[in-house]
């Protein structure tokens, strides 16, 4: 387990030098100052950002917290598209992925198609705003999509943020309007946005995945898979958040007993299938009509598969 770890650490695209250069910014020396921390190593500085993004039980992200989320993002972004990073120190990596974790309906906000609220805040300029969920904090597309794959070189950090996003997958799918529900035809064309924006978000995560793996040698990319797998499928997994209801948890827990049931072998099968699965078990848990739901789970299917050739593209 240590040899195993240790090879983790020593084949860093970065090293310590990125994270002392990250603690020079600005926006995160003020974060350091508001912890009460003095380390600027990976590990502290994966620390403050958790100490000062985090919810810690309460229920709502305050304003300072979604600042101090923010500027975690761009200061990072700043530092890896400066430094030519693409992969982060898991020391860094686990923390600020446990962080960007408690935002999960924030980065499903950022990357679904067409989400007005957080395209218009996406600025760096641009400050949290507050509706009756808390505050929210916005990024530009391309700078959560190049931290996300330096923090997802870990599969650990990848899996958490992975669970966070499917849990806002799963409240998207439970409260959609039942006038959409009963909208949608056997095409799947006019029936709700939820499953197709499920899938396009999730689409994104396969593709850095595929990014990731694919600039590993074949065994360490199987054990990348395999850590993956481990974390996506643990009982933990299932409980260390808190969800919006019932019908919420079972759609997660579905999935999750599909990959489970599939194997570490198969989890980029499984990953890249999440959409259609989530569909199916949200539309069996309302009853919904089996023609419905395989034209709902086409949609998504095909709207996945479209995210991940655009971000593909992109990451490449």
């Amino acid at each position: 387990m240590a040899g195993g770890i240790t090879a983790w650490f020593v084949s860093r695209d970065d090293s310590p030098d990125f994270c002392r250069a990250l603690a020079k910014d600005n926006r995160v020396r003020s974060l350091l100052a508001a912890t009460h921390q003095a380390g600027t190593d990976c590990a502290a500085l994966g620390d403050t950002f958790k100490k000062a993004a985090l919810r810690e039980g309460e229920e709502k992200h305050s304003v300072r917290q979604a600042q101090a989320m923010k500027d975690a993002l761009l200061a990072v972004d700043d530092r890896m598209r400066k430094s030519g990073t693409a992969s982060l120190d898991e020391e860094l990596s686990v923390p600020l992925a446990e962080a960007v974790a408690d935002y999960a309906d924030d980065v499903y906000g950022i990357l679904a198609p067409a989400n007005l609220d957080y395209s218009k805040h996406d600025s760096p300029s641009d400050p949290p705003w507050v509706d009756a969920a808390g505050a929210h904090m916005s990024v530009f597309q391309r700078s959560l999509i190049r931290v996300v794959r330096g923090m997802s070189v870990s599969p650990s950090a990848y899996a958490a943020l992975r669970m966070g996003v499917t849990r806002s997958a799963a409240h998207a799918l439970v409260t959609t309007p039942e006038s959409a529900i009963n909208a949608a035809d056997y095409s799947g064309a006019e029936g709700p946005s939820a499953p197709k924006a499920n899938a396009w978000v999730l689409g994104a995560l396969d593709a850095i995945a595929d990014d990731v793996t694919g600039d590993l040698a074949k065994e360490r990319a199987a054990d990348w898979r395999k850590r993956a797998f481990a974390r996506l499928t643990q009982d933990a997994a299932v409980s260390d958040a808190p969800y919006g209801s019932a019908r919420e948890r079972d759609i997660v827990i579905a999935w999750q007993n599909a990959v489970r049931s599939a194997g570490g072998d198969d989890l980029d099968t499984r990953l890249r299938g999440q959409g259609p699965v989530l569909v199916k078990a949200w539309g069996e848990g309302i009853r919904l009509d089996e023609k419905k739901i395989s034209a709902l789970s086409d949609e998504a299917r095909f709207s996945a598969e479209s995210a991940r050739g655009t971000w593909s593209h992109d990451l490449g």
